[in-house]
């Protein structure tokens, strides 16, 4: 008797210790943006976490190049905020999508590399106050970065300690080489 008492009793407090699927759902959701966005997953505060279904495996987040099961396709998505920064990831099973406005239907990769040209120029053209078109972007090096500091870090400011994959920009302007990095939401100048 005692013996079913003590299995009933294990069988109830793993019940209790299981996730719900919306809690695997944030995990999930936290880990993608976290590795896509260079910020530590407990950073990630989240502002919904609904159920949603999808017309195929693409979780409404269809990439360039990419095939697609024409399946529905049911999970959560789940919306995260940190360093002010609004995200929505598309979670289904244990597949998590960032998906963000203005990215479905391209490559995340492509877009960014033009996005942190474009910031980079943009930044450098201010600093030296010459238009954006005296500015030209010499190098592009993809570059995996140890934590978000992009290999920059500033005194007495603390990272996210996650790999950051990104790129290693040089521009040049004026006859004289500048140097940034980026991962694929920011850019930084780095004098080395």
């Amino acid at each position: 008797m005692l013996s079913l008492l003590l299995a009933a009793l294990c069988a109830a407090v793993l019940v209790v210790a299981a996730p719900t699927p919306e809690e695997q759902a944030v995990q999930l959701a936290r880990r993608a943006a976290s590795q896509q966005l260079g910020i530590a997953p407990d950073r990630f505060t989240v502002r919904t976490v609904e159920p949603a279904e999808w017309p195929d495996s693409s979780l409404g987040c269809p990439r360039q190049g990419m095939n697609y099961l024409p399946v529905v396709t049911r999970g959560h998505r789940v919306v995260l905020e940190a360093e002010g920064r609004v995200s929505t990831v598309h979670v289904a099973g244990s597949t998590a999508v960032l998906c963000e406005p203005g990215l479905a239907g391209r490559s995340l990769r492509f877009a960014a590399v033009r996005d942190v040209q474009q910031r980079a120029r943009r930044d450098l053209a201010a600093r030296l106050h010459v238009s954006e078109d005296a500015v030209r972007v010499t190098s592009l090096q993809p570059r995996k970065w140890p934590d978000a500091s992009l290999g920059c870090p500033k005194p007495d400011t603390m990272y996210a300690q996650v790999e950051t994959p990104g790129f290693v920009i040089e521009l040049e302007a004026g006859g004289k080489t500048y140097g940034y990095h980026a991962d694929y939401q920011r850019v930084v100048y780095c004098d080395e």
